[in-house]
């Protein structure tokens, strides 16, 4: 039933598209400065190899998995899961995930196109030359009165969806296909600059250091849930981008092969962004555990004492606004590709997305400004002080994203028959195929509900 339907859905044209797709996906905000921080403040090293670790043994697994689901159903993850399951005898219910991972998508949007927009705001301030008048004081002052503009943020917010929504619109091919082939390579070669321009003008030493000497005192259980939690959640998946994509991969193309590539320039990228940021961190004498204070403040402040550092600065938020991109196409395709099953063209699907994630991403704007003082769970333990803004991005990261990550190992390790399994991923068994069928069964299950757990406690 599911193949039947294959031939109708739309296709990219090469395994390489679906890379460069899948990869920009992955790649996001949070490859900047999560993973290099979380990889310094953890043993350096040391969280580096359990990250891995987990990478293979618990993101990976799921990640194969969406691809197979995605493809075997040729559909939007909603139709994709509900046609499998109707295949295997099991409810049509199975669908319903597949909508939560759409609004999910939507609610993920809604803070990522506030972030997305800063990143436009900086790289309009820093084509204006105006980073060189940086000081300690204007740097942070900058950045607090954009986040009290509503205006500003409201219009930076709406550029961005409106470059989002004009690359889905256009469809699989012409639209998604062009873009990421374009500006997923374009990412790796900014990167690769900022980097060989911060090793030979920062303090390279010390940031190689920082990151990559191993330190097993640190080795603890809260460092290694740290690190497999940061592999689950660099891989996107859990939310249906990634299943949407394996509905276009090529019948042909290896999903082993093909999510090895993603998996390994993703990784790469985490590790790379750590050496872009750093040494400018250290030769500053800036404050390396900064988050999203550390791109949009320090940073920023350290661009003004470098030479060029207006077009360094401007090339950095470029690089961060095409992350950010490359990953809200795929929050938005799964939406426009559901409601395209329904009869909705897909302009005016990726219309409807757009503007559901704009009403919800002014609960974000909002956070920052004229409800920077509003709790609306506050009442609740645990939950004293926290925004909108805090309560959508914590209960993405702590309760939906590990969910959908668990129903989907169940699906496709326990639900989908093993012979359909073999025939979609090319293989007749063999020694990585147990692996990842044991992976999904067993350790990512356990893996990702200790992680929930933890999280809620």
């Amino acid at each position: 039933m599911a193949h039947a339907a294959s031939s109708k859905s739309p296709q990219f044209s090469s395994r390489f598209a679906f890379i460069f797709a899948a990869v920009g996906a992955a790649v996001g905000l949070g490859n900047v400065w999560k993973f290099p921080y979380a990889a310094g403040e953890n043993g350096g090293a040391a969280f580096v190899a359990v990250y891995l670790i987990g990478l293979v043994l618990v993101a990976a697994p799921i990640f194969v998995a969406e691809v197979v689901i995605g493809r075997r159903g040729a559909a939007s993850p909603p139709e994709a899961l509900r046609r499998q399951a109707v295949e295997h005898g099991k409810s049509k219910g199975w669908r319903i995930p597949g909508l939560f991972g759409l609004l999910a998508g939507l609610f993920v949007m809604s803070f990522y196109s506030v972030i997305a927009g800063w990143t436009l705001d900086y790289i309009s301030f820093g084509a204006r030359g105006m980073f060189s008048s940086f000081t300690a004081e204007t740097a942070s002052q900058h950045f607090d009165d954009l986040k009290a503009s509503v205006p500003r943020l409201l219009f930076w917010q709406g550029l961005f969806i409106l470059a989002t929504l004009g690359i889905v619109a256009m469809g699989v091919k012409k639209g998604i296909e062009r873009a990421v082939t374009v500006m997923t390579p374009a990412l790796g070669v900014l990167l690769i600059l900022l980097v060989i321009y911060a090793l030979a003008t920062g303090d390279a030493g010390r940031a190689i250091e920082y990151l990559f000497r191993p330190d097993f005192s640190k080795l603890t259980p809260d460092m290694a849930l740290a690190a497999v939690g940061q592999a689950f959640f660099t891989l996107s998946v859990g939310i249906g981008g990634v299943m949407m994509y394996g509905a276009y991969l090529p019948k042909g193309a290896s999903i082993f092969r093909a999510s090895g590539m993603v998996v390994a320039a993703d990784t790469a990228v985490a590790l790379l962004a750590g050496l872009a940021v750093f040494p400018i961190v250290f030769a500053n004498g800036l404050d390396p555990s900064g988050g999203p204070g550390l791109v949009f403040v320090t940073l920023p402040l350290a661009f003004s004492t470098m030479p060029g550092g207006d077009i360094l600065g401007t090339l950095f938020f470029f690089f961060l606004f095409i992350a950010a991109l490359t990953s809200a196409i795929a929050l938005y395709e799964p939406v426009a590709a559901w409601l395209a099953e329904r009869g909705i063209s897909r302009i005016k699907g990726t219309v409807i997305a757009a503007f559901g994630s704009w009403l919800l991403g002014l609960l974000n704007i909002f956070s920052f400004n004229l409800w920077k003082d509003f709790s609306p769970l506050g009442f609740l333990p645990g939950l004293e002080g926290m925004t909108f803004f805090g309560l959508i991005t914590n209960g993405l990261d702590k309760l939906i994203l590990p969910i959908g990550a668990l129903i989907i190992s169940w699906f496709a390790g326990r639900l989908l028959a093993r012979k359909a399994v073999m025939a979609e991923l090319g293989v007749e068994g063999g020694l990585l195929f147990r692996f990842w069928i044991f992976s999904l069964r067993w350790i990512t299950p356990v893996a990702v509900a200790i992680l929930f757990l933890v999280n809620l406690i």
